[in-house]
């Protein structure tokens, strides 16, 4: 920066705000304890975004608005069914995953097969095992292997092997089954639970001596919904017209507070918002600051967005997405490909005196990944870097306010602030924009094209 004193002081004052305030942290118990799991299309998630709009304005936002859209919602039922029949008769705990469609009445009795972590290769391995049976897949993703496997992933393939029913264990202990989408925005084709750690063990052991006969019967439906995504900015002083957007989906799902994922990168982007305003002045590009709704069921906010924006993305200078701010010390960016962005985040890090962790392998399931298919440089905020660890608590009914810290959400805001400062001002952040052809080639690195066209999420942009 031209002035490394005058900012010094800037920094001084937000990180000083950052570091005493309980803004955030109110933010983030009112989305938890008074607006519930905001799960997509509920009037939970609705009121909450009653209350960002709010909370927006409150924070000197300009133009602070809602942008609605429609979507396909899912509505759990009844408790679902999950027997052993054979060789022995249980009863075991479950929850269905959305967009899990409801069986015929009675229910469907079929044989179970373990296909472990569910890697392609395991399906690869047991496919004349699959068909007609009920798939049992882990949600590990094991650190050995070179990239994540999504549940949608491992969802599509059982499908696609033809079996009939798809369990899904948890890889944690406590009795805590793990719920998420089996298909983004649309209906699935066979009945999807998801089971503990301790229930999908018991499936294992069993099905070590032998073949073990399920009975499976779930409830759930569909309607249409509709989703928001609530916007609000700072305008830029000297170049209004470029943008550098943040934000976070706001929704969860409907077994927990989501507090983890993703109240806290919401209550962090609002928090830097507010850290952010008294420098307002400072801001040579507009900074636009978004709670995405529908995020959890298919990314819908951010496609949604793009979709409404799509005269804006030549001139969208960076998307910062936060989705889990994480909860060990020692943040970081994930720029997704972008390896351009190494050496101005070094410089950045060395100027703000924080050590600050580069990454660059893409991920495809959050909000920031619409943008990337746009060609838009984009980053993921949070705790970056080395083997995907998985979500831990998140998607489980112990996403609970206690999960978040506060000093983990001060460190991720005053962070965020500050960097929004440098991302809209400095020319060093003025990162390409990458055709279709390049993106193509850094989801292509860690085989992502072809596990979306599995999963048929494969936006058309990029067919």
């Amino acid at each position: 920066m031209k002035e490394p004193n005058a900012l010094r002081d800037v920094d001084a004052r937000i990180l000083g705000e950052a570091m005493l305030s309980e803004e955030g942290m109110a933010v983030l118990r009112t989305l938890c304890d008074v607006h519930g799991s905001r799960f997509a299309g509920t009037r939970d998630e609705w009121r909450a975004g009653d209350f960002l709009l709010e909370r927006m304005l409150a924070c000197g936002l300009s133009r602070v608005h809602a942008e609605p859209f429609p979507f396909l919602a899912w509505r759990r039922g009844r408790t679902p069914t999950l027997q052993v029949v054979g060789p022995c008769k249980l009863s075991l705990d479950c929850i269905a995953l959305p967009y899990s469609p409801a069986t015929a009445e009675g229910g469907v009795g079929l044989e179970a097969v373990n296909v472990g972590e569910g890697l392609p290769e395991d399906f690869a391995r047991q496919r004349r095992d699959i068909r007609g049976k009920a798939v049992l897949a882990s949600n590990e993703s094991p650190g050995y292997y070179h990239r994540w496997v999504h549940r949608a992933e491992k969802y599509a393939r059982a499908v696609a092997a033809g079996a009939k029913a798809f369990i899904f264990m948890n890889r944690l202990e406590g009795l805590l089954p793990e719920t998420g989408s089996a298909r983004f925005n649309r209906r699935g084709e066979i009945p999807a639970v998801g089971v503990s750690k301790e229930t999908g063990a018991r499936l294992v052991s069993l099905l070590r001596e032998g073949p073990v006969r399920l009975h499976i019967e779930t409830h759930d439906s569909f309607a249409r919904g509709r989703s928001r995504n609530i916007v609000g900015e700072f305008p830029g002083t000297e170049h209004p017209d470029e943008v550098v957007v943040v934000g976070g989906h706001y929704d969860g799902h409907d077994i927990s507070q989501g507090a983890a994922d993703n109240a806290s990168g919401v209550a962090t982007v609002l928090e830097a918002a507010r850290l952010l305003a008294p420098h307002r002045g400072l801001l040579k590009r507009t900074v636009r600051f978004v709670c995405f709704g529908a995020e959890e069921v298919g990314l819908l906010g951010g496609a949604a967005y793009v979709a409404h924006h799509a005269a804006e993305m030549a001139r969208t200078r960076l998307m910062v997405n936060l989705d889990c701010i994480g909860n060990d010390r020692g943040k970081g960016f994930d720029f997704m490909g972008w390896d351009e962005a190494k050496a101005p985040l070094i410089a950045m890090a060395r100027e703000m005196k924080q050590d600050i962790v580069f990454a660059s392998r893409p991920n495809p399931y959050s909000d920031h990944f619409h943008f990337m298919v746009a060609g838009v440089p984009i980053c993921l905020l949070g705790n970056v870097g080395g083997t995907p660890k998985g979500r831990g608590y998140g998607h489980t009914a112990a996403d609970t306010l206690d999960k978040v810290g506060r000093a983990d959400l001060r460190e991720a805001a005053a962070l965020l602030a500050r960097s929004l400062l440098r991302f809209a001002n400095d020319r060093a952040w003025a990162l390409p924009h990458k055709s279709t052809a390049e993106v193509r080639r850094i989801l292509d690195r860690y085989e992502l094209i072809d596990v979306m066209k599995a999963e048929g999420t494969l936006p058309k942009a990029l067919r």
